[in-house]
């Protein structure tokens, strides 16, 4: 859900009186502090800050409350302390935007001054610990929703106490490479703190002037330099090792970075050993380091001509102590332009829709290789190269790859608007049978995603051969001719090469898909049985679009759903998309006579149905395709 459209107007206030200068020098702690939302006695002389913009968006409240940031960092973390002059402390879903919490974001500086190199994290005071956006990464490098997790060595506290609210984070370096200040030249930063007034007041503090804080579709983000003082007298041995490329293509040499740091001038032996995914000792090398008590910076090259292509674990190690553990993938060199050339000479040999969706598969994947950033393993693109492959070399043997395939998988079509490769998951029923007719549900991903992983959960009752069509869309509300055509062109697709009954086809959809659903069935009222909403928005293109758009709150948009039947789902405590404007549209249908079947949950947010819901979807769905 785009965060932004939770917030409907806002003033900018500047800080008057603030120390507008940003942290000149980030100070090195000899030790790690403790992390219990209550600043540590010796970290008090850390420089204090106050934030430079303040937005009070659409709230009645004027005052605000003072708020300040602290920031250090040892060898192994980064330190963060706000403290707001409140004593006492919100809790509300998603505090990091709502209140209370904060985002934090670290990025690569790039040349116009923004970037889309970034981790943007995000912690929310909570009473649960085990919440899930008590403390999170919600981006990195624009990709909402990675697999990019903080580690137990992460931590986030926060308390009230004497008048003040703390919040406290210490983030791991290795949770955020390649960050860390000893290894890249320039580090960016924004702040950004959420305090919740009230019951539904939300006040908002930030470094930065950034609207992408809350707008998830634009692309750069805005920040401002940090830099670090190194440390200068230390009681440890200073070791720390980071891979530069740790993805190379065959016959390419990997780079070590090294830095070191002592209190005294001696040599110490370290070795670096590499393993295959057997664990098998593949390389080694032994290498003498130098230490003084200067702080010293350096790198060494491995030569990797004798290792395959393939995932390989990387370890350096001192006695007993491992320095660095870091994954590295050697690809092999692949011509994709002769692939592509020879599946199109073969397409006699299988269907053109097994033929299209290797196109796209190879496609995809150029574009994922050829975006890798020097310091990603690609660990996870190597493995989908090696299962395309093997898919490719079934096609040339004239064998289908996707014969048989029960869990949701991805398929493609070309695109009759522009002759593009485009994507949609299929998930077929258990005991697939071509001989027997199936009813088809479309079902429209939500924003800020696309079709993957969204059939992993049951989307129909198991009668249904199911797909999710990415549409070339992930915040414009399935607006666009394009996003409409792609969903005809995938329903389409489904029915040339599996058995659709095309009398039974019903769309459906989640937070922006539920508005998706109610447009697409709009556009196309005769090709669609029936229409389900999970926690949309009747009005959600108008509401964060320009131009004139079905508002599903107008009665005269409701005229196509007469004869048609609706399914209905929200969650009372919705905060991203208010229940009552769902309650709304609800109401008209039902006084228009439409045949509206509807559940609102009290407990729920802005989330997929509990059971009892599923169960009266499922048979609603059974009702549905059986009517006449």
């Amino acid at each position: 859900m785009k965060l932004r459209h939770i917030l409907y107007f806002f003033v900018i206030i500047s800080m008057i009186g603030c120390q507008k200068e940003e942290p000149s020098g980030i100070s090195f702690l000899e030790k790690k502090p403790i992390i219990d939302g209550v600043l540590d006695k010796e970290l008090t002389d850390l420089k204090e800050f106050e934030f430079n913009h303040i937005w009070q968006f659409d709230n009645p409240v004027t005052d605000t409350v003072p708020v300040t940031y602290r920031m250090g960092y040892t060898s192994t973390h980064l330190y963060v302390y706000i403290e707001a002059k409140s004593d006492s402390i919100n809790y509300r879903k998603r505090g990091f935007v709502n209140g209370d919490g904060f985002k934090l974001l670290l990025a690569k500086p790039q040349l116009d001054s923004l970037t889309d190199e970034y981790y943007d994290m995000v912690f929310s005071a909570s009473k649960d610990k085990e919440y899930w956006a008590r403390k999170r990464i919600w981006e990195y490098n624009r990709a909402q929703g990675s697999n990019k997790k903080f580690s137990k060595n992460t931590l986030f506290e926060e308390k009230a106490s004497n008048g003040k609210s703390g919040f406290e984070a210490l983030i791991s370096w290795k949770d955020i490479d390649p960050y860390h200040p000893w290894f890249m030249e320039k580090i960016g930063y924004n702040l950004y703190f959420a305090k919740a007034i009230q019951d539904t007041i939300t006040n908002g503090y930030a470094v930065v002037e950034d609207e992408a804080i809350w707008d998830e579709e634009i692309p750069k983000r805005n920040y401002k330099l940090l830099s670090f003082d190194l440390p200068t007298t230390i009681t440890n041995e200073l070791v720390l090792f980071r891979c530069k490329n740790r993805n190379i293509i065959k016959q390419d040499t990997l780079w070590i970075e090294q830095v070191t740091k002592a209190d005294d001038k001696y040599s110490k032996e370290i070795g670096l050993k590499i393993f295959d995914p057997q664990n098998q000792q593949v390389f080694k090398l032994k290498k003498n380091l130098k230490l003084t008590d200067q702080f010293l910076k350096d790198k060494f090259q491995v030569t990797t001509s004798s290792l395959d292509e393939g995932i390989y674990q990387m370890v350096i190690m001192s006695k007993n102590d491992t320095l660095l553990k870091s994954s590295i993938t050697i690809f092999p060199k692949i011509d994709f332009k002769n692939i592509n050339k020879k599946i199109k000479q073969n397409t006699t040999k299988l269907n053109q829709g097994i033929a299209n969706t290797l196109l796209f598969k190879f496609q995809q994947l150029e574009n994922q290789i050829r975006d890798l950033k020097y310091y990603e393993s690609g660990q996870q693109y190597y493995k989908l190269y090696t299962t395309i492959k093997k898919e490719y070399l079934d096609f040339l043997n004239g064998k289908n790859p996707f014969l048989n395939i029960e869990k949701p998988y991805r398929r493609a079509f070309q695109s009759k608007s522009d002759n593009s490769y485009q994507p949609y998951t299929i998930k077929l029923p258990k005991e697939y049978d071509s001989n027997k007719k199936y009813p088809l549900l479309v079902f429209l991903h939500g924003s800020g995603a696309d079709d993957v992983g969204l059939l992993n959960s049951p989307r129909s009752n198991g009668e249904f051969i199911e797909i999710a069509p990415f549409a070339r869309d992930k915040y414009r509300a399935y607006t666009s001719d394009i996003s409409q055509r792609d969903i005809i062109d995938a329903i389409e697709d489904v029915s040339t090469y599996f058995s659709i009954d095309k009398q039974n086809i019903i769309v459906g959809g989640f937070s922006m898909g539920g508005y998706g659903a109610l447009r697409t069935f709009y556009e196309y009222p005769n090709l669609y049985k029936g229409v389900a909403v999970f926690a949309g928005h009747p009005n959600l293109a108008n509401y964060w679009l320009k131009g004139n758009h079905p508002n599903f709150l107008d009665s005269k948009y409701l005229e196509v759903f007469q004869d048609k039947p609706v399914f209905v789902y929200h969650g009372k405590k919705d905060g991203s998309l208010p229940v009552h404007l769902i309650e709304n549209m609800i109401a008209k249908m039902e006084k228009a006579g439409i045949d509206v079947t509807h559940r609102i949950v009290k407990e729920y947010g802005h989330q997929y149905p509990d059971q009892q819901t599923n169960n009266l979807y499922f048979e609603w769905l059974k009702n549905t395709i059986s009517s006449q």
